[in-house]
């Protein structure tokens, strides 16, 4: 990990994992 930036695609990346796991967690579930 000693020197790694991460660039543009790897933050890119964790956005939308970020964003994926927000609209499962907000989303309104089946049968709630």
């Amino acid at each position: 990990m000693d020197g790694f930036r991460p660039d543009r695609w790897d933050i890119i990346g964790a956005m939308i994992c970020i964003f994926g796991v927000a609209v499962i967690m907000f989303a309104p579930r089946p049968g709630s």
